[in-house]
């Protein structure tokens, strides 16, 4: 099972809330950021508050810890800040700044990709907690309760008998602190190795043998770690660790806090020996490699949607204005217009290039570079040639875009030689239309109900089958399925000169719901459930068994 599959998860649910949640943060950033300005508490900051520790317990209820208690952390922190708004300490309000950044752009990438990956969390968690002043979480936590069920008894490689000397705690200490200040060199971090080489030989038969030989193996491969903060006070506490045992060999025994901190740098390699003490812990896909957390912090620490929404509006607007002019006026565009269509159609070349979007950017410059030449926008087949690279570079932003939005927000795309903003736009012209459509339905039932004898239903089952083909084009076949059956209700009991009694208008309004649910969620960027349609199909089909 790879990876992926381990930490694969349904954001449904967090979906769903994604946008309160989003609210709730902005809500509390803009009155910190007041309160840090004003030294005052502004008006509305209780409610920001209120709102967002509400989140805390919306998240616990999804089944999502970890976001919870960043949330309740944070909710915490800025209560402590308004306690004394006249003395705002700074480092607070960067705790409390950077847990609400964290808690955004962590709820995007795991809606986005559809993973856990708590391990990013961990810092954050830890300057939160830090402010709070309440116990640090360690990066072996999750390992903790794994060791207090088996003693791990693991086949780790001897050490080599090194020269003794006295001076090795003092070499790791320079290493150390050269890591720590960000100054260490490649030298430094083989002293660090050799050290946990020596300290695993002059451990050998004793009660911490298997610690120092663990440390070995973590620290073997250094220069390839992720230095994070929780890592630093790992090798700090080795630090600590190498006094004592200095001091006292045969006494001297890590706890198991220790040694679970170790473990979890001993399995951030891909090697065999971290495939080892996986398996004799019985660790999972779950906890990522460094490798693996290297390839999705691309995905996390790069732009964000609304980075990505706002760059490819403008860029949108502006290749859909150049597409308008050579579409409309490229039979007597003067040098000058063409000149400054060559540069504009450079400068977003460029931008293409910065989105690492090459293949757009190249069709462009090779475009740009034509319109050198006399009589190309004259040529039939030199426009169309433009005409295409700039839908071709249209859609490669509108890919872009869609790339950075959950699948599960927006309708799929199945021909990709069209305009995708322009098929954008025909999506919202349909589900205004079907919105319409479905406010009259339901008006015409109601007056119908409110006077049989004075309001026609002639019209009902075009009314459905209209809607069941608007459905069809929003992507879903149940609902269309369910509409297509009120639409042959209606045309049977028409037909038949009968009329409807209230259990039947209640049905085709429960069909027609439906497809009103789903134009919603997808005007407001919400999840489809398929359970959504359950409720029009089951009235769909006790219409049809009367109609049958």
């Amino acid at each position: 099972m790879s990876y992926q599959t381990s930490i694969h998860f349904d954001p449904t649910a967090l979906l769903i809330i994604k946008n309160e949640i989003d609210n709730s943060i902005k809500l509390v950033e803009t009155a910190v950021n007041t309160l840090a300005e004003e030294q005052a508490l502004p008006f509305g900051i209780d409610d920001a508050l209120n709102q967002f520790e509400q989140c805390t317990q919306v998240l616990a209820l999804i089944d999502m810890p970890h976001l919870s208690q960043i949330t309740q952390y944070s909710a915490e922190l800025m209560r402590k800040i308004m306690a004394q708004p006249e003395q705002i300490n700074t480092g607070d309000v960067v705790a409390l700044s950077e847990g609400t950044t964290m808690l955004k752009r962590y709820i995007e990438f795991i809606c986005l990709r559809e993973v856990k990956v708590p391990q990013f969390l961990l810092d954050t968690l830890n300057r939160l907690e830090k402010a709070l002043g309440k116990p640090i979480t360690q990066e072996g936590q999750s390992i903790q309760p794994l060791l207090d069920c088996i003693t791990p008894n693991f086949n780790l490689p001897q050490a080599p008998s090194l020269e003794q000397s006295q001076y090795i705690h003092q070499l790791y200490k320079l290493c150390l602190n050269k890591l720590i200040k960000q100054a260490e060199s490649p030298l430094d971090l083989q002293g660090i190795k050799l050290v946990a080489v020596y300290m695993a030989g002059l451990a050998a038969d004793l009660p911490s043998q298997q610690y120092w030989q663990l440390v070995s193996v973590g620290l073997g491969h250094i220069e390839d770690l992720l230095i994070t903060e929780a890592r630093l006070r790992t090798l700090i506490k080795i630090e600590t660790n190498i006094g004592q045992f200095l001091a006292q060999p045969t006494a001297f025994q890590s706890n198991l806090v220790d040694l679970a901190d170790i473990l979890s740098i001993c399995i951030s390699q891909e090697d065999d020996l971290s495939q080892h003490i996986r398996e004799q812990l019985n660790i999972g896909d779950e906890l990522l490699s460094d490798t693996q957390l290297q390839v999705l912090s691309r995905h996390l620490y790069g732009p964000d949607y609304e980075t990505i929404h706002t760059i490819s509006q403008l860029m949108t607007n502006e290749m859909a204005q150049i597409r308008n002019e050579i579409e409309y006026n490229h039979q007597n565009m003067s040098a000058e217009k063409t000149q400054e269509l060559q540069e504009k159609l450079k400068q977003l070349s460029n931008v293409f290039k910065v989105l690492n979007l090459n293949e757009a950017a190249n069709e462009l410059t090779q475009q740009a570079e034509k319109l050198s030449q006399p009589n190309t926008l004259t040529d039939a087949t030199s426009v169309q040639q433009l005409m295409n690279s700039i839908l071709a570079s249209m859609n490669s932003i509108g890919i872009l875009e869609r790339n950075y939005t959950s699948s599960r927000l927006q309708l799929r795309v199945n021909n990709m030689q069209i305009s995708l903003d322009r098929l954008d736009e025909a999506h919202k012209a349909l589900l205004t239309e079907t919105k319409t459509l479905i406010e009259t339905l339901t008006q015409t039932l109601s007056l119908y109900v409110q006077d049989p004898a004075a309001h026609s239903l002639e019209a009902l089952p075009e009314y459905f089958n209209q809607l069941a083909g608007a459905a069809l084009f929003l992507g879903s076949s149940a609902q269309q399925t369910a509409l297509l059956g009120a639409a042959h209700f209606a045309q049977y009991r028409l037909s038949q000169n009968e009329g409807f009694d209230a259990e039947q208008i209640n049905c085709m309004l429960n069909v027609v719901a439906g497809l009103d649910l789903l134009v919603d969620n997808l005007k407001n960027k919400q999840p489809v459930l398929q359970s959504m349609f359950d409720v029009a199909l089951s009235n769909s089909q006790q219409l049809q068994s009367v109609a049958a």
